[in-house]
């Protein structure tokens, strides 16, 4: 009776992640997600995203992205309000006043680390309008310093080199995912933040309008594509918001207002649920934690939790 009892508990326990490669999780779990793309809209805030009345500014992901997931009204950067904290709060389920100018590598590993150490044959990527988010690929811990790397492809050759458009990042991305088809990707769209930092009320507007076409030149992409469709998840969010009008206003952030801290987030994949708004209370840390379930890898000292939320029952 012990022999019967036992062996198919081990057999769970090894096989549970039998659809992926490599070493397999400890979670009980199988999901049909073998791939999660993160796309972040730099510095809209919510109040022109999600929060105005029929969503004029991102028409495609609330017409054509929307009912194809979840919306979260209740979506916040409870930490440093800044790109490159907001950023590593995403890629690593940690909140870290990392410096942000690029100057500095993340203390900690993130998610790319941990999936690329736990995959060695899989392949992840960070592409980005801003170079100085390719600090986001090593991290100074000395155990993974120089280990278990993303690919980069980040400003115009790299970081130092400055910003570039963000139509050049689509590019990048719809090149790499046709030639490469990576497993775990971040994309930084900037404008609406760069343009908003020059005091350019319109075109920060337009600059939202602009993203939401290139995010949904990304998902048709996925769904036009034999491998990325039907077994790819993907995340929409901000780094951060702006501040709201009783703090300084469109032009600036970096505080504790709700500008800079409510953001937009939408998410669709095999896993999740279809046509749905919820105001469950979230923030950027659950990301990478909800992707460590996802994919089915160990992500250490994470503050965030899996949005359960999301999850087909």
């Amino acid at each position: 009776m012990k022999l019967k009892t036992y062996i198919p508990l081990l057999f769970i326990f090894l096989y549970s992640c039998s659809k992926k490669e490599d070493t397999p999780s400890t979670s009980i779990k199988s999901y049909k997600t073998e791939n999660v793309i993160v796309i972040v809209m730099d510095g809209a805030r919510y109040s022109e995203t999600w929060g105005l009345p029929n969503q004029p500014l991102i028409p495609n992901i609330a017409n054509n992205i929307a009912p194809k997931g979840i919306i979260n009204t209740n979506f916040r950067n409870n930490g440093i309000t800044f790109t490159n904290p907001g950023h590593l709060a995403i890629c690593s389920g940690i909140y870290y006043n990392l410096n942000n100018s690029g100057g500095a590598t993340p203390p900690f590993p993130t998610m790319f680390q941990y999936f690329n150490e736990t995959y060695p044959t899989k392949s992840s990527w960070i592409i980005a309008s801003k170079d100085k988010l390719e600090v986001l690929a090593n991290t100074s811990n000395t155990s993974y310093n120089n280990l278990f790397m993303p690919q980069t492809d980040c400003g115009i050759n790299g970081l130092g080199t400055g910003y570039r458009d963000d139509s050049t990042t689509l590019d990048v991305a719809l090149n790499i995912f046709q030639n490469q088809h990576p497993n775990l990707t971040l994309i930084n769209f900037r404008e609406p933040d760069f343009t908003a930092h020059s005091g350019d009320s319109l075109g920060y507007i337009q600059q939202i309008k602009n993203v939401d076409s290139l995010i949904n030149i990304v998902a048709n992409f996925i769904e036009n594509d034999s491998i990325y469709n039907g077994t790819t998840s993907v995340f929409i969010t901000n780094d951060h918001g702006m501040h709201d009008n009783q703090n300084g206003g469109f032009n600036n952030h970096g505080d504790n207002c709700e500008g800079c801290r409510h953001i937009l987030f939408a998410a669709y994949g095999p896993d999740f649920k279809e046509n749905l708004i919820t105001n469950t209370a979230y923030e950027q840390t659950d990301i990478a934690t909800t992707i460590a379930e996802l994919l089915c890898f160990d992500l250490k000292n994470t503050t965030g939790k899996v949005m359960q939320d999301l999850f087909k029952e």
